[in-house]
Parts: C-alpha cells; sequence; structure tokens
C-alpha cells in the first residue's frame, strides 16, 4: 500500500482492492448520498474507483485516496484529486466521502486541506476546485475553509438536466491569509447568502 500523505489524525493512501467492501458502505448508503442521483451497488462503486483511483492512478499520478484514521487504523472513507469537467474545462479537483459515524470530527476539513497542500507543493499543480451542489451546506463549509474563492456556474447532468454548482478555488501563489481572501470564517458567512439567493432563484 502506497503511503500519499499524513496529518496529524489521519493517513491517506491509495486505495485498494480489499477497502471497497468497507467504502461501499458509504456509497450504499442513501443518507450519504443523498447529493447524488442514488446509492450505489457494489458494482458501481467499484467502478467509480476503477475510473477515479485505479485508473486515474496510473494515467494522471493522482486520484481518491483511502483515509485511514490513525488510532484505529480504521479506512474511514475517501479523499483526494481527480479530474472533473468544470465551467473551465477539465480542472483537478478535491472530493471526499466519509463514513457516517466518522462525521462531525473535522476529518473532512483535515483530509481535504491536505491534500491542497500536497496538489500545490508535490503534485505541482497551479489551481484546485472542488465542486459542490447548492443544497450540500456541510460540504459548503469545508469547501470555503479550505479554498481561497468561489463562483457559481451550470452544467448538465447525465440525465440532460441544466443544474447550478458553486465551484470553489484555490490559486498556487494566492495567500488566503492575505488582505485580499477573506479568513475562513468570513468566507463560510460569505458562501451562506449566495447560496440562499440561488435557491430562491430556482423557486421563482
Amino acid at each position: 500500500m502506497t503511503s500519499i500523505l499524513e496529518t496529524e489524525r489521519l493517513q491517506l493512501r491509495e486505495v485498494i482492492q480489499a477497502d471497497l467492501p468497507v467504502l461501499h458502505q458509504i456509497f450504499s448508503d442513501p443518507e450519504s448520498m443523498r447529493y447524488y442521483p442514488s446509492a450505489k451497488s457494489f458494482e458501481e462503486t467499484v467502478t467509480w474507483f476503477e475510473k477515479l483511483a485505479f485508473r486515474s492512478y496510473r494515467e494522471h499520478g493522482f486520484g481518491l485516496w483511502a483515509i485511514v484514521e490513525k488510532t484505529s487504523g480504521e479506512v474511514i472513507g475517501d479523499c483526494g484529486i481527480t479530474i472533473q469537467p468544470t465551467s473551465r474545462g477539465l480542472e483537478p479537483e478535491i472530493g471526499y466521502h466519509l463514513r457516517r459515524e466518522y462525521l462531525g470530527r473535522g476529518y473532512a476539513y483535515e483530509a481535504a486541506s491536505a491534500c491542497l497542500d500536497h496538489g500545490f507543493g508535490t503534485l505541482a499543480l497551479d489551481r484546485i476546485v472542488s465542486i459542490v451542489s447548492p443544497e450540500n451546506k456541510p460540504s459548503q463549509r469545508v469547501a470555503a475553509r479550505v479554498h481561497q474563492r468561489w463562483e457559481i456556474y451550470q452544467t448538465t447532468t447525465k440525465a440532460g438536466l441544466e443544474v447550478d454548482r458553486l465551484l470553489f478555488i484555490s490559486e498556487k501563489g494566492r495567500d488566503k491569509s492575505s488582505g485580499s481572501c477573506p479568513n475562513a470564517e468570513t468566507r463560510i458567512a460569505m458562501v451562506e447568502p449566495d447560496v440562499l439567493a440561488l435557491m430562491r432563484q430556482g423557486q421563482t
């Protein structure tokens, strides 16, 4: 198993086949998948990780990685960088999924922010994003802490529906602590009115 990075409480390593039944606990859970079209069968989970982990490792040198809690040694989810379509074309995107019993402990932010540092440092990426649906408030708060700014764009789903998405953006060399970028608490507070306005617009 190839270790990618470590934080105070977590290790991120490459996903292996033996992880898939554990990770499927997330992808088969309707509550965990509430912001996706539906929960996944085990075969669909395997296909997901074949594309976004195993194939991505071979083609890009990165992908979704398993999150391991150091104290227990448990695989508690996945987090990593994958190539996703955005309003600017194909871009490296940070995404994550956690088992429900491990939510609310700050693990999502810890893993995602470490992936951002790894992307800018080790992988030498210039721009990294996260795509979040307007309904997904927990992920909005995480992304607002991790990234520098956001914008709203429209995309088309596989079913052919036009939907709004928030694109959270970080660019190498732009310091979040500089005067041009509000602090994390301010960014979280600022994103909420944008989302509310977007939701109201969608209801008219």
